[in-house]
């Protein structure tokens, strides 16, 4: 059974077709970990540590991510220059 499954996956990803998630709630206090998985009419919601990933739902494919902002998660500050870089690396001051 376990090949049988295997190799329908195989081809379900060759055809590119999306993956079947289920509403899950998973809670690691040794790990400090939160992992939340919501379906919505459109979109389906990874969520970890605050942190949410929208996935669309027909195909599957990444659409962006945002801050929950009951999720506790507070981003750190980047280091290094707050200039907007290009193609060709950081903007150069005149």
């Amino acid at each position: 059974m376990s090949m049988l499954r295997q190799w329908l996956g195989w081809i379900l990803n060759k055809l590119g077709l999306p993956g079947f998630v289920g509403d899950a709630d998973y809670r690691s206090q040794k790990l400090h970990a939160h992992v939340r998985v919501r379906r919505k009419r459109l979109f389906t919601i990874v969520s970890v540590n605050g942190l949410d990933v929208y996935f669309r739902r027909l195909t599957g494919r990444l659409d962006g991510v945002g801050l929950d902002p009951t999720g506790g998660y507070t981003p750190v500050r980047a280091r290094g220059s707050t200039q907007p870089h290009g193609p060709d690396g950081p903007a150069r001051r005149r």
